[in-house]
């Protein structure tokens, strides 16, 4: 097991997309890049600590995400993370 730590995924945030000059064309390429790397680094016993900025969006967006990413996460909320909406 591998204990990781990382932040600001912004799932599903559009405008992330351009305030970050990230390379994608909308958010479903991003999301799909994110997941694929996230899974390529990440096996299914490490231990991820993601601090913050995880998910735009509420509850339902973030068991999509969750339910397609490999580790034991553990989730410190921030601004973005809005589970309510």
């Amino acid at each position: 097991m591998t204990v990781f730590y990382t932040s600001d995924t912004h799932f599903c945030h559009k405008n992330i997309i351009q305030h970050e000059n990230r390379p994608f064309n909308d958010i479903d390429e991003m999301d799909t890049a994110l997941i694929e790397q996230w899974n390529k680094t990440i096996g299914k016993k490490d231990s991820v600590s993601h601090l913050g900025d995880f998910v735009f969006g509420g509850i339902t967006k973030w068991e999509k995400i969750l339910s397609q990413l490999n580790g034991e996460i553990h989730l410190v909320l921030c601004n973005h993370d809005d589970k309510k909406q």
